[in-house]
């Protein structure tokens, strides 16, 4: 039997401000020990609006769980007893292989290596998040100078401003309510296997983990839960690291993910993110939007940005974004590598280019995009108290890069154009989507996109016609490897 680290018992009953106690919904062990599972808020509907609009209301919303522990590389045996009988249950991503062994409520399979997984008992409302980290590294003492330490129970922390040379830990067992920011600060860490939670705070209260004009930071392995509004933030940030970061219970409307803002020398690795709204984007802007502390930001590029081996669920908007804001001198060299989206909504992979910075050199490689065939249509609300109503059946696009300057985010007169992005080994299942290209006028064009190795159901794609995609106006055509 393996050795493994549960959150305890009494700390998940803490788990209130997080969406509830621990439920009965599910029961999970591993290697045969109970591990708490809790419930977070979702979305329901995909309906969203325009910053800085009002607080969305809790119809609009679903119930989805989560549990977490630490394992050495493995293997366990995972099982999960449902409180009704079993259907169906898909284990995502596909690509981990998980083949599970339903017999009445019970659900079993054999997990090799630590890894964040989502359960989905006959279909995706009730969504059950695993998250088996690795064992944590270099845990600091509690009283150690320099140290925020949290360990397992319930904290009412509020908005801590951190300063250069701290370190945040939140230990398993851990619910520490508030967000932690930084500005021009510089060699901080925020690490754990604890939850931090912002379900106590009024939209708009700032990020869970917010940082801006930092330089050498660190988030690894907390679990983030209903953020006031985009929840893991670097504003003018250099030398980023963010690893094994769990994002859940985003339902608020605006609710990103993980956004890099007029950031350079970024690496987010093996975080699973389950936004509301777009899910690992990259943006220029002339400020920090929404933080406790404005800065400016708009003259600092976007450079060296890599997004691996992650896993998304966006309930709307983008799962991969690049914009809509493009407000910087340039933004270049952004890598998306080995990233399952295994629900998206508008598109997967954005590009819309609404401000002056050049894009120049960006690379989609290794992406495995699931399409439910039942996915509803995403849309702006219009009116307050809109009542969504849609029989689903939507297709998200694969991919857009389009070039426009009538966006509501546009923040500068200036326009750009877009040279170099790769599509490389691109594998879509389910419902086949489209494309669209479009640049502004002859000077503000798309340039040089390149579709290397994609494949829609295992069948391979060798062309624009039969890969759906539309070239509207001022773009050079496609080019297929």
């Amino acid at each position: 039997m393996k050795t493994i680290r549960i959150i305890p018992l009494f700390a998940v009953l803490l788990l209130a401000a997080c969406g509830g106690a621990q439920t009965e919904a599910y029961r999970l062990k591993v290697d045969g020990r109970e591990i708490g599972v809790t419930d977070c808020r979702v979305s329901a509907v995909p309906i969203n609006q325009v910053w800085p609009g009002y607080q969305r209301p809790a119809d609009q919303t679903d119930t989805a769980y989560f549990a977490a522990w630490e394992m050495p590389q493995g293997p366990v045996e995972v099982e999960i007893t449902a409180d009704r009988e079993v259907g169906t249950v898909r284990v995502t991503p596909a690509s981990a292989g998980i083949e599970p062994r339903v017999s009445g409520r019970r659900i079993r399979f054999t997990l090799d290596a630590p890894r964040n997984l989502s359960v989905e008992v006959d279909g995706t409302h009730r969504a059950l998040h695993l998250f088996a980290s690795p064992v944590s590294e270099e845990v600091p003492r509690d009283g150690e100078p320099g140290v925020r330490y949290y360990g397992p129970g319930y904290h009412e922390a509020g908005i801590v401003r951190l300063e250069s040379g701290e370190r945040v830990y939140v230990a398993p067992g851990a619910v520490v309510s508030g967000g932690f920011y930084a500005v021009n600060a510089r060699d901080i860490t925020i690490s754990g296997r604890g939850v931090i939670d912002q379900s106590r705070y009024e939209r708009g209260s700032g990020s869970i983990v917010g940082f801006s004009g930092c330089r050498n930071v660190k988030v690894e392995g907390v679990i983030l839960c209903d953020a006031s509004m985009w929840c893991c933030t670097f504003f003018g940030c250099d030398s980023v690291e963010v690893d094994n970061v769990k994002i859940v219970g985003q339902w608020r409307y605006n609710s990103d993910g993980i956004d890099v803002v007029n950031s350079s020398r970024v690496r987010v690795r093996n975080c699973f993110v389950r936004s509301f709204d777009d899910a690992l984007v990259v943006k220029g802007m002339k400020r920090n939007l929404g933080e406790p502390e404005p800065i400016e930001i708009g003259h600092l590029p976007v450079e060296d940005v890599l997004f691996e081996n992650c896993t998304v669920w966006c309930d709307w908007g983008h799962a991969l974004e690049i914009g809509a804001e493009t407000c910087a001198p340039y933004i270049r060299n952004v890598v998306y590598r080995g990233i399952d989206i295994v629900r998206t909504s508008f598109v997967a992979m954005s590009i819309l280019h609404g401000d002056g910075a050049p894009v120049r050199d960006i690379l989609y490689e290794d992406i495995r995009l699931n399409i439910d065939p039942h996915t509803p249509s995403p849309v702006f609300q219009t009116s307050r108290g809109e009542v969504y109503e849609d029989a689903g059946g939507f297709v998200p696009m694969l991919f857009e890069a389009i070039i426009n300057k009538d966006m509501l985010w546009a923040q500068d007169a200036l326009a750009s154009d877009v040279e170099g992005v790769t599509y490389r080994n691109v594998s879509v299942t389910g419902p086949e989507p489209t494309s669209l290209v479009k640049g502004l006028d002859a000077e503000h064009r798309i340039r040089g996109l390149v579709v290397e190795n994609l494949r829609f159901n295992g069948e391979p794609v060798r062309d624009a016609v039969r890969a759906g995609i539309v070239i509207e106006q001022h773009a050079d055509p496609v080019t297929f490897r």
